[in-house]
């Protein structure tokens, strides 16, 4: 194998030594305090990136992708991160929601999607182009050293510097390194064997699965580590037992487009089921902004079904009245006055100048888990229509 690596051209050495400069870059800079953490991670680091993929097209420029079908191997892939993110997203029915912290509004999202975007598109330009220049003949040590490389830019340098236990390290193994090296060795065979589209829609379909949800299943560090091998299993298993049917004369699109029906079937099923509260948690649209700043008019909230007795002070709930539901928090329990020990829920909008009149136990439906702004506005406009 050693000989092997002698025989690879200095170019992917170049390419190779720019990439490991980058990885130390990300991990010692942040520590060094030169620029803030946003900016290095919103600014510094997108160029870092470029800066590498510009010397690997440099290096690779005019070198085209001969991977053949790379349409199809890129559908198989989106397929299979769709029916996975629904998969994962379902979890939550049982292991609850909470705020995606990274979505928190339409330019955030915009801004995360440029800045990490970029240096995925970036990293994997250099991954695919030292592949590329490398060789069959290099592939297997080749493709071992790329991995490893481009696995470390996956690990941050405050995770490193929050070690301070036996248990700190398990979490980070399990729950980063590990994924972050399958990923990596995932990435690596695409790019030998897929292409570069492929290649691209994993990492992007990635990055979409982190970076849109408004709301995420609330997983520990081991459930969103064993999620990822997950993935990169399902993947990696649809695309080497494909690799050759696709290529059978009159069947090129015949795997591809019973992994999109399965996707669209799963999808649209799990949409439906969540969309009338056939699971424990639905949506629901707010048609006032009486619980402004919380969440306003045109939001849709995601309700988890339960009963009065799972609600508690301070607890955002939803309840029926004779022609409409009011989504309002709790400020208080009463018991009744008439000593039958019947608990009241006094209710009242936070931008609401009174309180609600008490509401009884069987009135409330659910409590309010999590908030998905703008998009419950057809909804607001359809009732107000009818009305």
């Amino acid at each position: 194998m050693f000989h092997k690596l002698l025989s690879i051209k200095p170019p992917v050495w170049y390419m190779i030594l720019a990439t490991i400069v980058f990885s130390v870059a990300i991990l010692v800079l942040p520590s060094l305090q030169v620029f803030s953490g946003q900016t290095f991670l919103y600014i510094a680091e997108p160029i870092l990136a470029l800066i590498v993929a510009g010397i690997a097209w440099y290096y690779a420029h005019g070198r085209g992708d001969r991977v053949r079908h790379r349409t199809e191997k890129a559908l198989i892939i989106g397929s299979v991160i769709a029916v996975w993110f629904v998969a994962d997203f379902a979890s939550g029915i049982v292991l609850t929601y909470q705020h995606n912290a990274v979505a928190a509004s339409p330019i955030g999202i915009l801004i995360n999607v440029l800045a990490f975007g970029s240096v995925a598109v970036a990293l994997e330009y250099t991954r695919h182009s030292v592949m590329l220049m490398g060789g069959r003949r290099n592939v297997i040590p080749l493709g071992i050293i790329v991995s490893i490389i481009f696995a470390i830019t996956q690990v941050s340098a405050t995770q490193i510097s929050a070690l301070q236990s036996l248990d700190d390290t398990i979490k980070l193994v399990v729950g980063t390194l590990v994924p972050a090296l399958a990923n990596s060795f995932l990435l690596t065979y695409l790019a030998f064997n897929a292409g570069f589209v492929p290649q691209l829609t994993y990492r992007f379909g990635l990055l979409a699965t982190q970076l849109l949800p408004p709301i995420i299943p609330k997983h520990d560090w081991y459930m969103a580590g064993i999620g990822s091998l997950i993935l990169v299993i399902a993947v990696y298993v649809s695309i080497d037992r494909t690799r050759k049917d696709i290529e059978v004369k009159g069947g090129h699109f015949r795997h591809a487009h019973r992994a999109y029906d399965a996707m669209f079937v799963v999808v649209m099923v799990a949409l439906v089921a969540f969309m009338t509260g056939f699971f424990t948690y639905r949506p629901e649209a707010i048609m006032s902004d009486s619980m402004n700043p919380v969440f306003a008019r045109g939001a849709i909230v995601v309700v988890q079904k339960a009963t009065a007795m799972d609600a508690q002070v301070g607890d955002i709930v939803q309840y029926n009245m004779p022609d409409h539901s009011i989504t309002h928090r709790v400020i208080r329990i009463e018991l009744a006055p008439d000593g039958s020990g019947t608990r009241l829920y006094i209710t009242k909008g936070d931008n609401s100048p009174s309180q609600d009149p008490p509401v009884k136990p069987e009135q409330i439906v659910g409590i309010v888990r999590a908030e998905i702004p703008y998009i419950g506005y057809p909804s607001v406009w359809l009732k107000e229509i009818i009305k």
